[in-house]
């Protein structure tokens, strides 16, 4: 009885939220106190200030009375108006809870006020959004993905452990002055056992999220998994490397911005950049590779993402150690290129060792073949020159073999004729010139010796130039004839271009020993 009586003195006040129409209801949210504090404390903790407000509830800056250290206590506001709420919080408390990674923020608490909202104690993380943080420190481009790598490694970590986040975006991602990265706010991430439910009873979850940065199948209530993270993620790099959003939602209805990021493709990062005087400069090589980086993961097919946040950190991984990206066509030339640019100071030593070792094999093998060439052409003109002198004996009567009256005088007039057919061969006409020239000279026949030697000199320095050794060899020779002559010149001596007298004679053997000493 005293029961019902209470239940009837309750609905006689009419107090209950279901007696009042929308009017009245959306008055009491709307006019209600942002930012009241609730309770000054929470068992040991003792309430600061207000850190932030989100869809589903606020978070407050609390210090621990005995320890003295700071933590963010988040509230669930409004916990009354859905029991749905009450499940979603809880669920992100248990989360946390089960998560445990350097770069996640921890749950250290959670109880319930009086009126059964939920609350619980996280790490507080002094830091500012990533994206805030790369602007104010002008990060450099491998900076920047140093930090986004940091926030990657996490979100694989929350993947290992079955959890998709479905929020990423800056500012759940803070950064301490230290450069260590804080992920945070799962409030609407969801276990991968559980994405299979219906989409309506999923809806409501899909919905709490942000669009700009959220994936097309989640604006279109499609499934959602780890590759929606990769594109969350893909949206962040492109704000990181582009300075701004790939689509500017600022003044599009809900309709507009599910058509453009499910339709549209966005520019370039490379375009946009350029156009940025924030963003740090960087070739066109790295540009190539960023750009694919990023329109990779942001790909609105997800089987044409990066299948998993693994290959996107491994890619990222690629591009800070200069090597070929996965994302990329392995094509042979992209890879040299790679390894060129990697290798920038050992393939430049590789490529002078190279080119000294190639020179000097050039060399070997031209001074090989030249002496090859050499070695060939006086074995030819020694046959040559036996052949020559089989036949200045064969008396031109090859059946009946070698004549028995033949001279020698003949037989060197005969060898000079032979000789002088040999202007094909002009090298081994010169040392057939000097050789029937010595032998004249040691006949007494002079100005036939005389006019040989000319000759073979002629050849020679026709051939080899007049600064040759064998030019040389042929002076010497002409010198030491005409040396002979103006000691003992032999009556009526007739020498064409020397009809001289014995002091003329002399002056001109100095002449032509000199020279030939000289050389």
């Amino acid at each position: 009885m005293a029961d019902v009586a209470a239940l009837l003195e309750e609905d006689a006040r009419s107090a209950s939220v279901l007696d009042g129409g929308l009017p009245q209801l959306a008055h009491r949210l709307i006019d209600a106190p942002p930012h009241s504090l609730p309770l000054e404390e929470f068992g040991p903790y003792r309430i600061k200030g207000i850190l932030g407000e989100g869809g589903m509830g606020v978070v407050y800056l609390a210090e621990r009375k005995d320890l003295g250290s700071l933590v963010a206590i988040k509230i669930l506001r409004d916990a009354w108006l859905s029991p749905a709420r009450v499940l979603r919080f809880e669920s992100e408390q248990r989360t946390l809870a089960n998560l445990n990674h350097p770069s996640i923020g921890r749950l250290y608490d959670a109880n319930c006020l009086t009126n059964g909202t939920p609350w619980f104690v996280m790490e507080y993380v002094d830091g500012r959004p990533l994206t805030d943080y790369c602007r104010t420190r002008e990060c450099s481009i491998e900076e920047r993905l140093r930090l986004l790598r940091s926030v990657c490694e996490a979100v694989q970590y929350a993947h290992s452990q079955a959890v998709i986040h479905r929020d990423l975006k800056p500012s759940n991602i803070l950064v301490k002055k230290d450069g260590a990265v804080k992920l945070l706010d799962f409030g609407i991430a969801k276990q991968l056992e559980g994405l299979d439910q219906a989409a309506d009873q999923t809806r409501t979850g899909s919905r709490l999220m942000t669009p700009a940065y959220a994936a097309p199948e989640q604006l279109q209530g499609g499934s959602v998994g780890t590759r929606s993270d990769v594109y969350s993620l893909g949206v962040i790099l492109y704000e990181l490397l582009a300075g701004r959003l790939p689509f500017d939602l600022s003044k599009t209805t809900p309709a507009e911005t599910e058509l453009a990021i499910v339709h549209r493709e966005p520019e370039k990062p490379s375009a946009v950049a350029a156009r940025h005087p924030g963003i740090p400069r960087a070739g066109k090589a790295a540009w190539n590779d960023l750009d694919v980086l990023c329109l990779t993961a942001m790909h609105k097919d997800p089987q044409r993402r990066y299948q998993s946040v693994e290959a996107l950190v491994r890619d990222i991984g690629h591009y800070l150690k200069g090597e070929p990206l996965e994302a990329r066509p392995d094509t042979l030339s992209y890879r040299i290129g790679k390894f060129v640019r990697r290798n920038r100071k050992a393939v430049a030593a590789a490529v002078i060792v190279v080119s000294v070792v190639a020179a000097q094999a050039a060399v070997f093998t031209v001074r090989l073949a030249r002496a090859r060439n050499a070695a060939l052409a006086e074995a030819a003109r020694t046959q040559r020159i036996q052949r020559f002198m089989l036949n200045l004996f064969d008396g031109g009567q090859h059946e009946a073999g070698p004549a028995e009256n033949l001279r020698v005088t003949a037989l060197l007039d005969r060898g000079v004729q032979e000789a002088r057919t040999l202007s094909g061969d002009p090298r081994v006409q010169a040392e057939l010139y000097q050789t029937l020239g010595g032998i004249y000279e040691k006949l007494g026949k002079f100005d036939q010796a005389d006019s040989l030697l000319r000759s073979a000199l002629r050849r020679q320095r026709s051939i080899s130039g007049p600064a040759s050794a064998e030019a040389a060899e042929d002076l010497v020779a002409l010198g030491f004839l005409r040396s002979q002559l103006c000691y003992t010149p032999p009556p009526n001596l007739k020498i064409q271009g020397l009809d001289l007298v014995a002091e003329e004679m002399e002056s001109v053997v100095i002449e032509c020993l000199w020279q030939s000493f000289g050389r």
